[in-house]
C-alpha cells in the first residue's frame, strides 16, 4: 500500500476529506488573481480538500460586519464546502455579543480574531464572544505571529475558558518555542500549520508538542497556496495516521463539537 506521501507525489489527493481550517475571502493589500467562489472551489478540488473555514479580509478592520455578510454569501453559494468564522470589532460588549449571536443563528461554525485592529485577545469586551463560542462548542481561531503578548493573552483566554477551544494560527511562526510553550501551558489550545516559510521539521515539532491530536491543517489560502501548504503535512516526518488526524481527523472533533442553543 502506498503512503500518503508516495500518493501525493503521482498526483493524486488525499484518499480521505481533507478540512481547511484557516481560509480567506475578499480583498486584500496585493494581488489576489481569482477572488471568486468557483475560483477557490477549483484549487479545493485539485488538491481534494472538501471544506475550508473562512473569515473576511476585513476581519482585520472594524468593518467587520459587511465582512462577516460576505462570508455568509460565499456560504450559501457552496454549503458544506465553506464554512465560516465569525470576527469581531471590540467596541464595546454589547456590540460583540450581538455581532456574534447574529451571524452563530446564520450557521457560521467560529470565531475569528486578529489583534492588528489594537485590541488584545484578552480585551474584557471580547468575553461575550469566548462565552457564547465556549456555550456553542465553537472554535475560536486568533492570529498569533510568534509576539509574546500573543501567546499571554491567548493563554488567558485558554485559562479562563478551560471548555474553548482555542486555536493559535501559524504554527511556529518568528518564535516556534514561543508556541511550544503556549500549547504546552494550556490544555485547550491547538495549533494551526500554515506557515509559508516553514523549515524542515517544524511540523514535526509542533506535534511533538502538543500530540498529533491538537495539531489542524490550516492553508491560509489565498493568502498561501493551498497545495505547498498541503505538502508540508504530506512530506512530514510523521506516520500517515498522526497526518490524517492532523488533516481532517482533529477538525471533525472540533466542528463536531457544535451545540444548538
Amino acid at each position: 500500500m502506498r503512503t500518503l506521501l508516495e500518493s501525493l507525489r503521482t498526483g493524486q489527493p488525499p484518499p480521505f476529506p481533507v478540512t481547511d481550517m484557516h481560509g480567506h475571502l475578499g480583498r486584500y493589500a496585493f494581488a489576489i488573481p481569482d477572488m471568486t467562489v468557483e475560483g477557490l472551489l477549483r484549487v479545493m478540488d485539485r488538491a481534494g480538500v472538501q471544506r475550508i473555514v473562512c473569515s473576511h479580509m476585513q476581519c482585520m478592520s472594524a468593518d467587520n460586519h459587511w465582512g462577516n455578510a460576505q462570508v455568509h454569501a460565499c456560504m450559501r453559494l457552496a454549503p458544506g464546502r465553506i464554512l465560516g468564522y465569525v470576527s469581531v470589532f471590540p467596541a464595546s460588549t454589547e456590540v460583540v455579543r450581538a455581532e456574534v449571536r447574529h451571524w452563530l443563528s446564520a450557521g457560521f461554525s467560529g470565531l475569528k480574531l486578529h489583534d492588528s485592529n489594537g485590541f488584545r485577545y484578552d480585551d474584557p469586551a471580547y468575553l461575550p464572544a469566548f462565552e457564547l463560542a465556549q456555550e456553542h462548542g465553537l472554535p475560536v481561531l486568533l492570529h498569533t505571529w510568534g509576539v509574546p503578548a500573543q501567546f499571554e493573552a491567548a493563554m488567558a483566554v485558554a485559562r479562563c475558558f478551560p471548555h474553548l477551544t482555542v486555536i493559535l494560527a501559524h504554527g511556529g511562526s518568528a518564535d516556534a518555542e514561543g508556541y511550544v510553550h503556549a500549547v504546552q501551558g494550556a490544555r485547550n489550545l491547538v495549533v494551526d500549520t500554515c506557515y509559508s516559510r516553514c523549515p524542515v521539521g517544524l511540523v514535526e515539532r509542533l506535534v511533538a508538542a502538543a500530540g498529533p491530536e491538537r495539531v489542524v491543517f490550516g492553508s491560509d489560502c489565498t493568502f498561501y497556496s493551498l497545495t505547498q501548504q498541503l505538502g508540508k503535512i504530506m512530506a512530514a516526518d510523521l506516520p500517515d495516521a498522526a497526518k490524517r488526524q492532523i488533516l481532517n481527523g482533529n477538525a471533525e472533533r472540533i466542528l463536531g463539537a457544535a451545540r444548538t442553543a
